[in-house]
């Protein structure tokens, strides 16, 4: 195929968000993204940090191109470069998803076997109603308590499952990725680095990084795209406010724990 095997790539943030959360959500198209917290300003002056000590992660040679300083402009191929190269080289962790009145989370695992397990809360805020595990070529959904494989030959429900999973699939390859961020030709990183609170409790300081002017993405006008990156290239997360015929969405996703084992196996 020419392109590089499908691992669990971090920065489709609209596009996958979209994929799971409306695939396993209610049909109200019109409902509001919420609105993530702000982050705040933080200081700049601290030196790139080029190796975690708790993970072994070092930045890649994808990253030595990209200016992650204060005021710097990025070309979109070499920030989409960077991002993918920077999420394959920590290989596992967990994301944080917010897309109009759902939000979920997911373990994940990059490289040749890839692999991803979460839970997508309800209306309502109703905790884990739908579960996936989506493993080598297979996926499973869990809705109302019982899973169900995908099989695109099999019942109305296997189909779904079976179209969802491929669809996340086919998005989650490192090209798309690239694709998506290389899409916008130019990139401006922010004066001063944010303040992002992360799920687990942490709060890092990070480089806020958005296209210079609105871009089209699969069919999409992406009106703003964010990207928040650390010293040493550390993807922090991403959010993406698109306009569909004209309605508009906001998708946010929050990396963390990057590198840490995870456990993904299939239902029993």
């Amino acid at each position: 195929m020419g392109r590089p095997k499908h691992v669990m790539a971090a920065l489709t943030t609209t596009a996958i968000g979209a994929v799971l959360l409306m695939g396993c959500s209610s049909d109200d198209a019109d409902a509001d993204a919420k609105e993530p917290g702000a982050s705040s300003p933080a200081a700049s002056d601290s030196p790139a940090t080029e190796e975690s000590s708790a993970t072994g992660y070092t930045t890649p040679a994808a990253c030595e191109g990209v200016p992650l300083e204060s005021g710097a402009t990025i070309s979109g191929k070499d920030l989409a470069a960077c991002v993918v190269a920077a999420m394959e080289a920590y290989g596992t962790g967990t994301e944080y998803v917010l897309s109009g009145d759902r939000s979920g989370t997911t373990r994940f695992r990059f490289g040749d076997d890839p692999a991803m397990a979460g839970d997508i809360d309800g209306e309502d805020g109703q905790d884990g109603a739908t579960s996936f595990v989506f493993l080598g070529d297979e996926e499973w959904i869990k809705t109302n308590g019982t899973w169900v494989k995908g099989d695109p030959d099999g019942d109305a429900g296997a189909v779904v499952v079976a179209s969802v999973g491929k669809a996340y699939r086919a998005l989650s390859d490192p090209q798309v990725t690239a694709d998506i961020i290389a899409t916008s030709p130019e990139w401006k990183v922010d004066t001063e680095k944010a303040l992002i609170s992360l799920e687990n409790g942490e709060d890092t300081n990070a480089w806020r990084i958005t296209n210079t002017k609105p871009f089209t993405w699969n069919g999409a006008t992406m009106n703003e795209y964010i990207v928040w990156l650390e010293d040493d290239a550390t993807p922090v997360g991403a959010q993406g406010t698109s306009d569909t015929g004209g309605a508009p969405s906001t998708t946010l996703q929050h990396f963390y724990d990057l590198g840490k084992p995870v456990t993904i196996e299939a239902p029993e």
